[in-house]
């Protein structure tokens, strides 16, 4: 996607409009740029044979009827008309009376972050055109940034909504493209911005160790261009971090909370107080009850859908789950009786507050949050499940749709049940630390009280991990390739030391006799070098790689018996590299990709 700052000639923005589907004109007078877009959009419609949407922001109010509307309900107006517009056929919208500020918005971690951002989101599945007019800096608010820049943050926008949506995977390319553009435009708090998304991207994947890093990164270049709200953010994922073994740490979410309201962050203030809550939502006498009411006003006062949605979430699993008790010191609501009545008036309260939260991530267009709903609402209220025979394929469905396998690992499991030996199946073990999974309960019933981490995370199978069919082969008796980044932090243009062993299990005959003379070869599967292109691990291999851009580099080492040219185990590396600190920066023309011959 692509902006434009001020209004160039008919054609050039008429190319750009067909090339990248998005337009955002700015700088001009209203009834200059108005003429622009109708123009732009009379074109493109004339030729496609696409009719034309008109929505003006300003108008959202009024037509509703409604004088006292805020801003921000005015923009949810525009976007929800626009949605429907989006979802049905394509055509061409024009948005117009945007203000000059909302392109320029962060990205803050939620899809209703602007109007711009909730237009994106609107947007990014459909084959629609879209032209939106910025209203002149005159009328208060400050400029489009530049055309490098702005690209920079609409690119950081949409890789913000896939992540909200649960869907990582189409975060990166994003991410990296970013990446680029903020450094073309020298925007250090661009670049940081970036750094963060990849650790909140990392983080989602379950990729832990990677997440940390880019995350204290993160942190500190928001300190060093003063952008509090964004340190603010850092500080709440990386607190975030902990849940993923199983043992959160509230006092730093509550940290994050006092740093998003200094800054005077409602919406990340919001996110925390959540987080917060859902920390410590399971300890004996916390009135969750109390705290979820309060999570929910503030969502509802910054008119944060998402936010409301996984706040119902939790509020309804915590309901489901407790067995009267609210923490706020007796019987108090409608769960508080113990007995069968107040028994069924919470299940029926939880199913409410299921249903409202399915409704909004609906709205929201997040298919991560509904089908978590979805299992929980299913595994809390047999009736409901039993009205549905296919249930779990269907769960399963929406899960596959986004590409998160762990989600549908555990469909399977609430479907097939505790494990004779009690010990979780493979495809969960492989993904989640054991310190989560020991945290796995029952019900008396047989349905899986799964961790409340486990939907934080969308965690790929960590490499290595032993599956069911080696257990007739005990891992000692393998030889492993262990490979270790020397270096702690790489960066475009500067070499980076890897090293490669070759490491025998006790079983294994090379560990009492010295290591063959194997080769192992290196290959770069990106904008990369990698030298020297053999190494000997008997003799210590060492390999130096020299990224030339950002983001995700994957590289591949092939370990083969020279004597024989046998390949003996290939394996696949993923690093990531962060932008050059110093700042504004120069681009760097990437390397050639080198071929990746298959061994």
């Amino acid at each position: 996607m692509s902006f434009v700052g001020h209004i160039r000639d008919l054609a050039a923005a008429r190319r750009e409009l067909e090339t990248r589907r998005l337009l955002v004109v700015g700088g001009a007078p209203d009834a200059d740029r108005s003429a622009f877009l109708d123009a732009v959009a009379r074109e493109v419609a004339d030729e496609a044979g696409l009719p034309v949407y008109r929505f003006r922001v300003a108008d959202a109010g009024e037509r509703s009827g409604e004088a006292g509307r805020t801003p921000g309900e005015a923009a949810d107006a525009v976007v929800e008309a626009c949605r429907g517009v989006f979802v049905v056929h394509p055509c061409v919208v024009v948005v117009d009376g945007v203000p000059a500020g909302a392109a320029d918005a962060v990205p803050t971690g939620t899809a209703d972050g602007s109007l711009l951002a909730g237009l994106i989101s609107a947007f990014a599945e459909s084959e629609s055109f879209l032209l939106v007019g910025s209203t002149d800096a005159r009328e208060g608010a400050s400029a489009l940034p530049s055309d490098g820049c702005a690209d920079g943050w609409a690119l950081l926008t949409r890789a913000a909504v896939h992540c909200d949506r649960g869907d990582p995977r189409a975060a990166g390319p994003l991410l990296r493209r970013a990446v680029e553009a903020h450094q073309v435009a020298g925007d250090r708090r661009g670049e940081a911005w970036a750094v963060f998304l990849y650790g909140r991207m990392c983080r989602l994947r379950g990729r832990a160790e990677d997440a940390r890093r880019l995350l204290h990164i993160a942190r500190e270049r928001f300190r060093a261009v003063g952008e509090r709200p964004g340190e603010a953010w850092a500080c709440g994922e990386l607190a975030r971090l902990a849940t993923r073994s199983g043992a959160p740490d509230p006092d730093a979410l509550a940290e994050a909370r006092r740093l998003h309201e200094r800054a005077g962050d409602r919406r990340g203030a919001a996110w925390a107080h959540l987080w917060w809550t859902v920390a410590r939502a399971d300890e004996p006498g916390f009135p969750w009850r109390e705290e979820f009411t309060n999570v929910q006003g503030r969502f509802h006062e910054v008119s944060d859908r998402l936010g409301t949605a996984w706040t119902l979430h939790h509020h309804a699993l915590t309901l489901a789950r407790t067995d009267g008790t609210d923490g706020v010191g007796g019987t108090g609501g409608t769960g508080g009786t113990g007995g069968t009545g107040g028994t069924g008036e919470r299940r029926r309260e939880a199913d409410r507050l299921f249903e409202g939260a399915l409704a909004l991530f609906e709205e929201a267009d997040c298919p991560h949050g509904r089908a978590w709903t979805m299992l929980e609402y299913a595994l809390r209220s047999p009736a409901h499940r039993f009205l549905n025979g296919e249930w779990a394929a269907e769960i399963r469905h929406v899960f596959h749709g986004i590409g998160d396998e762990a989600g549908e690992a555990w469909v399977d499991l609430a479907e097939a049940g505790p494990s004779p030996d009690g010990e979780p199946p493979y495809e969960l073990a492989c993904r989640y630390p054991t310190a989560l999974l020991d945290t796995l309960g029952w019900t008396e019933a047989g349905e899986p009280l799964i961790p409340r981490a486990a939907r934080d995370t969308q965690p790929e199978p960590r490499p290595g991990f032993p599956r069911p069919g080696d257990r007739d082969r005990p891992d000692d008796s393998r030889a492993h390739v262990r490979l270790t980044l020397l270096d702690d932090v790489p960066v475009p243009d500067m070499p980076a030391r890897i090293a490669l062993q070759v490491v025998p299990g006790p079983g294994h005959p090379w560990s009492t006799a010295p290591l063959p003379p194997l080769t192992a070869r290196a290959t770069s599967l990106g904008h990369a070098e990698i030298d020297p292109a053999h190494g000997v691990p008997a003799d210590g291999a060492e390999f130096r790689f020299t990224p030339h851009r950002p983001g995700s580099h994957r590289l591949r080492f092939t370990v083969e018996d020279p004597a024989t040219g046998t390949v003996l185990q290939q394996v696949e590396a993923e690093i990531d590299v962060v932008p050059s600190d110093p700042g504004p920066h120069r681009p760097t023309a990437p390397a050639p990709r080198p071929s990746a011959r298959r061994a």
